[in-house]
């Protein structure tokens, strides 16, 4: 094996040309499949890194019109106490807090949990202790955090921060415990950079009290561990029990809601989806691997085809060693040795690639209000994975040409050239094979990365419903720089009357929620007068506090009904609301919404004023939600945005707005700031990042597959260099010579392109939930993109051909 070894890196080595193609094919295609595994195995491989993950399930609220949902606090306490299927239960929620440092508040994300949260994932901390159960038991009287390992390094780093003090929403918490360095919680994608007992939720949440309060109230994510030996199905049919207790118990807000469990393994992705694209990550992790894959399928063929083009120049090698006794296995041993020892050095070039291109995935990150926590760096499963690939990939393009070599006739190959004729001009030899096959792969991948380009272009002209030019948006959270209710809106009245005094500002209002963004809330809408078990009632409802200038300001379009005005905004006005066109048409289809009244689950009833058209609240493929606006007539327990029409560019107004809510206070957080270019940027990224990936490996398909052609027609071309002499010798005409040599590859080029064709038109239709509005069959892009490769195809085989008519017919015929 020792000498195979050394035979084959001499190999290698005598044949600089050829180590250095075969090298970065192999690199290239090992690199990008071990990057998107790297990418796959942080977001659904790796375990989270909590003590036997296997026992985790999450609990979900089974709402019969709305699809899963979070719990309350109350249905969650009541669950722990009566289930006898967990070792214990924990629940957690995701906040926002002022962190005060310097003289200045900055916003940070941390979760609310409940006080066995570490001890129940079995996660010790890096420095210090979790939380203790007494810490969770007294309201608001243990003010102690535990922070992010990554949010400590943030800080400094300094291994005495245990038992000192963070100032949070202007109240002073004692830090008791640093997490270990991989653990952020258990959803995958964000890290909260600390963690507040569940008790403390009057200084975390002060405006949300009556959230935990309330049993209706869905807002918190449930983990529990099985005890021994009970199955997820078992532990869901007596949570199922306990449910339907709790809607005796509890009619009002618990009727025709119950209980589902999943694997935490698998809940531990949802969140990236969002409501109604759960499955989300699974799918575009799927998709990538395939497109990765068949890259290197395509750079494989290529090697493989440059190991049978070498094969053929060492025929008399092979042929004497088969003279000198050495079996046709023999031959194959080595032959393999080669082939695998180039496979493990494109896979150690490939794994160095995949380093420097997680970096480069990393740093296309968006820059969001949540910190994102994504490590595609290769670990030891990642790494694993390379080695397997490059071993089989050596396997695969090496088998082959080995096979193909040990079959060769002794007496034929010591002629070393009496059989190359039949090897260059067979049609169905292994190399056109190869070469049908990367064209109907290629041609797969360049209409995917086709559609997701066109999707990405048809999200970019999609209108979101409101202003997409002159807007600036600013959120302030007033709640985490400690304000009551009458100084909240004292502040947001100096904000309006300071920014709007800019003669640039045409209009400047406040909402709730951020259009394609966060914020607002979701609650149950009952229309008076219908009863609350009809099919059109009791559905959910975005809501948004809004001021009166705020559709003129954001250009949202008005369909019937009156704009809110100061009046509504008066804490003793009838209580009023706008509700969205895609409400009115699910509550009240066909008829006038206009003057319908109805109610939340706690509060009184309202009357709709206005319908106003729909805009995008989650994403831009998203269909049309129901939403409310309501009056601001006290400041929401969340954020706020400030909304800045400007008459030319918005960022010189963003910047005056910065400098008057400083001036008013520097404790007031400043959340987001954006352009509206920017926010719709980063509302299109999954989009743009999507086609980024598949144009870059579709573009790659194009390049490597337009090499495969280019050398077997080079290498048929030099094959043939004794027939196409005496073709030219007996009279054949240049353009006869060219159609010949074009008439071979561009046969072979229409098989492939007729096998893509059939196999893109079944397998793009999987992933038409992943196309803003684009026919998975669109004409244009599969004529388009066939045509291209088409091209690219006739001129890798024009040029082999144009080297034909350069053959000297004299020096040809004594070619030997």
């Amino acid at each position: 094996m020792i000498r195979d070894l050394r035979f084959a890196l001499r190999m290698l080595i005598k044949s600089p040309g050829f180590s250095v193609v075969a090298f970065l094919a192999i690199a290239l295609g090992i690199g990008v499949n071990t990057t998107i595994f790297g990418v796959v195995n942080t977001l659904l491989l790796r375990p989270l890194p909590v003590g036997n993950p296997g026992q985790l399930v999450k609990l979900y609220t089974l709402d019969t019109r709305s699809g899963k949902q979070p719990n309350s606090y109350l249905n969650f306490v009541d669950y722990a106490k009566d289930n006898a299927v967990f070792s214990a239960v924990s629940a957690y929620q995701f906040v926002a807090l002022g962190l005060t440092k310097g003289g200045e508040t900055s916003n940070i994300f941390g979760q609310l949990v409940s006080g066995n949260y570490f001890s129940m994932l079995e996660v010790s901390p890096a420095l210090g202790r979790g939380f203790l159960p007494e810490e969770d038991t007294k309201p608001d009287g243990h003010p102690v955090v535990v922070l992010n390992h990554r949010f400590w390094q943030k800080l400094g780093g300094d291994p005495g921060i245990i038992g000192s003090s963070l100032t949070l929403n202007g109240h002073s918490f004692t830090v008791v415990g640093v997490a270990p360095p991989h653990f952020n919680g258990t959803d995958v994608g964000v890290a909260p950079d600390l963690w507040v007992p569940m008790a403390m939720h009057g200084w975390v949440r002060p405006a949300g009290a009556e959230w935990f309060e309330n049993r209706r109230a869905l807002m918190l994510d449930i983990i529990g561990r099985l005890k021994p030996g009970v199955s997820i199905a078992q532990a869901e049919a007596q949570l199922k029990t306990v449910a339907r207790q709790l809607e005796r118990a509890y009619p009002d807000a618990n009727k025709e809601r119950s209980v589902v469990l999943q694997s935490m393994e698998a809940a531990k992705t949802q969140g990236i989806g969002g409501p109604g694209n759960e499955n989300v990550v699974q799918n575009v992790s799927l998709l990538l691997l395939v497109a990765a894959g068949s890259i290197l399928l395509i750079a494989c063929a290529n090697v493989a085809n440059l190991l049978l083009a070498r094969a053929t120049t060492r025929q008399r090698e092979m042929a004497v060693r088969l003279a000198l006794g050495a079996g046709r296995g023999r031959i194959i041993r080595q032959l393999l040795t080669e082939s695998l020892v180039l496979a493990l050095l494109g896979g150690i070039g490939g794994i160095v690639l995949a380093y420097w291109l997680g970096d480069v995935l990393l740093s296309l990150l968006p820059a969001t209000p949540v910190p994102l926590a994504l490590d595609p760096q290769p670990d030891w499963r990642v790494l694993l994975f390379a080695f397997s690939l490059a071993i089989i990939s050596g396997a695969v393009f090496g088998l082959a040409p080995a096979l193909q070599t040990s079959r060769w006739d002794l007496t034929q190959g010591l002629r070393e050239r009496a059989s190359t004729a039949d090897s260059g001009t067979s049609r169905w030899n292994l190399r056109n094979m190869l070469v049908i096959g990367q064209i109907a792969v290629s041609l797969m991948l360049l209409i995917g990365s086709g559609l997701f380009l066109k999707a990405f272009r048809q999200a970019q002209s999609i209108n979101p419903g409101f202003r997409m030019a002159n807007l600036g948006l600013l959120t302030v959270d007033l709640n985490l720089a400690g304000y009551d209710a009458a100084r909240s809106e004292q502040a947001v009245r100096t904000i309006l009357e300071q920014v709007r005094r800019n003669p640039n500002v045409r209009g400047a209002d406040f909402g709730q929620s951020i259009p394609l963004g966060f914020g607002g809330e979701a609650r149950t809408i009952f229309v008076e007068g219908r009863d609350s078990a009809a099919e059109r009632n009791r559905r959910f409802a975005n809501i948004s506090a809004i001021t009166s200038g705020y559709f003129d300001t954001m250009g949202v379009g008005f369909l019937k009904g009156r704009k809110f005005n100061e009046h509504d905004e008066e804490k003793t006005a009838p209580p009023v609301a706008i509700i969205s066109e895609a409400m009115a048409k699910q509550f009240w289809p066909g008829e006038d919404a206009v003057g319908r009244r109805f109610r939340f689950f706690t509060g009184g009833p309202m009357e709709v004023v206005g319908v106003a058209r729909d805009v995008k609240t989650g994403t831009l493929g998203e269909t049309p939600t129901s939403m409310v606006y309501l009056p601001l007539r006290q400041i929401p327990e969340a954020a706020l945005t400030l909304f800045i029409h400007t008459a030319a560019g918005p960022a010189p107004a963003l910047k005056e707005a910065h400098r008057v809510v400083r001036e008013i206070d520097t404790h007031i957080p400043i959340v987001y700031e954006k352009t509206v270019t920017e926010h719709l940027s980063l509302a299109l990224w999954p989009s743009w990042m999507g086609a980024l990936l598949l144009g870059s490996l579709g573009f790659l398909a194009l390049i490597l597959a337009s090499m495969g052609v280019y050398g077997v027609m080079a290498y048929s071309v030099s094959q043939r260099t004794r027939e196409l002499g005496i073709r030219m010798a007996l009279g054949a005409q240049a353009r006869q010579v060219l159609q010949l040599v074009l008439r071979q590859g561009m046969t072979l080029a229409a098989i492939g392109l007729l096998i893509g064709l059939l196999a893109a038109f079944g397998s793009t239709r999987l992933v038409a939930a992943l196309l803003y509005g684009v026919n998975p069959s669109d004409p244009l892009i599969f004529i388009s993109v066939t045509v291209l490769l088409a091209g690219a195809a006739f001129a890798a085989c024009y040029f082999p051909a144009r080297r034909a008519l350069k053959i000297d017919p004299v020096i040809a015929l004594r070619f030997d």
